[in-house]
């Protein structure tokens, strides 16, 4: 038997896509979608956590809570793909001001990643609860072999530990974005 092939990288285009839907819907869904052109998971892990991975992120610190931009705002790097994805619920009429908002704290995760280890705890208390769980260690093995990785949680933990914050700068710096899509109530269209 083969051992399975890591999906090859595809660069972003020069710009963006925009797709806009119309539904009869009352919360407009703001997603987008990233490439990431790093191989280094670790940092590309933690700067994901910065962004908008848990509820202590830039997205649900700021656009959330500070600038009540969104009803909820979150995103998810898929290692075994290379991207970065964000989703959160809007009101159509801020559309605009919550795609730059989003924009700005991706930014500002390039610039100082000050929340490092409070992203590293997370990152710490997820790995430690893997043995707790038969199906999340089963997952976690799975996604390692499907990806051809072969880090069990204690090396990973060690991997995120020396990560420094120049590496998270430079995984965000290699984020770029792929994809808006939009979906808003028919009155807006």
């Amino acid at each position: 038997a083969r051992d399975p092939q890591p999906p090859c990288r595809v660069d972003a285009p020069a710009q963006p896509r925009v797709i806009r839907e119309a539904m009869d819907v009352t919360q407009g869904k703001l997603s987008m979608g990233f490439r990431c052109g790093t191989d280094d998971v670790p940092a590309m892990l933690l700067a994901n956590l910065l962004f908008g991975g848990t509820s202590n992120s830039k997205l649900f610190l700021n656009v959330r809570e500070k600038l009540s931009l969104c009803y909820y705002a979150s995103s998810n790097y898929v290692r075994s793909k290379g991207i970065l994805t964000v989703s959160s619920g809007i009101e159509s009429a801020d559309y605009q001001r919550a795609l730059d908002e989003i924009l700005h704290q991706l930014q500002e995760v390039r610039e100082e990643p000050w929340e490092l280890e409070g992203a590293r705890s997370t990152m710490r208390s997820a790995l430690a609860s893997l043995s707790d769980s038969q199906g999340a260690l089963e997952n976690y093995c799975l996604g390692q072999a499907a990806t051809g990785q072969s880090e069990d949680p204690e090396t990973m933990q060690r991997l995120l530990d020396q990560v420094t914050p120049e590496r998270i700068r430079a995984a965000a710096g290699s984020v770029t974005l792929d994809t808006v899509y939009f979906l808003h109530g028919k009155e807006e269209a």
